[in-house]
């Protein structure tokens, strides 16, 4: 297998105590680097300021070469990328939680799985900048509650501050076309990207975490309008949802899913 297997922590096994300090250099170097670190967290990622990176894991995974990622990390890169004030829904949402933009992000990561879109400063790299009528838009996607995918994104940010020019680039561990994967499918990951990226990170128990019985699908919802609004609904109850976001709206085909 080409890819280099880090185990986060393990002392019975072969394991990389800096297995984030060392994802975050492959991805320096051009590198494509895949996580599977429990049963909200699977992920590919490169670095979103390299074209050539950003095009061969396109490839990897069966997409146009040019096309858009989700996700560039969390809290701190929304408030770097991100422009709150242009982004109404998130301002009102703050304000009626008595929080500010930043910490009312944080809060919902921290709440369930969720993935938001605010409008997108000059600074964000095309690769995770997204065109729509309205501006440039960039999706977060969060879990802050991971401490293994906060050191990643921490070694990313200090190899930035330094005067590199890496920002995380992030995207589902899956093929294109198939259904989300979970780390209960850790030899199918191995078999679709073992030859064709540089790293996998697994957490030492990942055979043990086959026995979790909840969906693990995050949802997405927009605050580029003046309200929020619900565009997909993963495995939060919506009651949960409407506690947390203030206004939300959610359109009637998601409202007979599941409440």
């Amino acid at each position: 297998m080409k890819a280099k297997l880090l185990k986060t922590s393990d002392p019975k096994q072969t394991s990389d105590p800096k297995h984030s300090e060392t994802l975050a250099n492959i991805m320096l170097k051009g590198g494509i680097v895949g996580a599977l670190w429990g049963h909200h967290l699977y992920f590919l990622a490169c670095n979103a300021c390299d074209v050539k990176a950003v095009e061969r894991m396109n490839k990897v995974k069966g997409r146009p070469k040019s096309q858009v990622f989700a996700s560039p990390g969390a809290a701190h890169e929304a408030q770097e990328f991100a422009d709150f004030k242009k982004s109404k829904g998130l301002v009102n949402s703050a304000r009626k939680m008595r929080m500010s933009e930043k910490a009312y992000i944080e809060l919902l990561f921290k709440k369930f799985p969720l993935a938001v879109e605010l409008f997108a400063k000059e600074n964000a790299p095309s690769s995770v900048a997204f065109a729509t009528k309205d501006g440039k838009t960039i999706w977060i996607a969060g879990h802050s509650t991971d401490k293994n995918y906060t050191k990643l994104l921490e070694h990313v940010r200090n190899l930035r501050k330094s005067g590199k020019n890496i920002v995380f680039a992030g995207t589902s561990l899956n093929l294109r076309g198939d259904n989300t994967l979970t780390v209960r499918q850790l030899d199918k990951v191995i078999e679709d990207f073992g030859e064709k990226i540089d790293a996998i990170a697994i957490h030492p128990g990942e055979k043990s975490l086959k026995k979790l019985k909840y969906s693990t699908s995050s949802s997405a919802v927009s605050f580029t309008g003046a309200k929020p609004k619900l565009l997909r609904l993963g495995c939060t109850k919506i009651t949960t949802l409407k506690k947390y976001i203030p206004d939300l709206q959610i359109p009637s085909k998601l409202l007979s899913t599941r409440r």
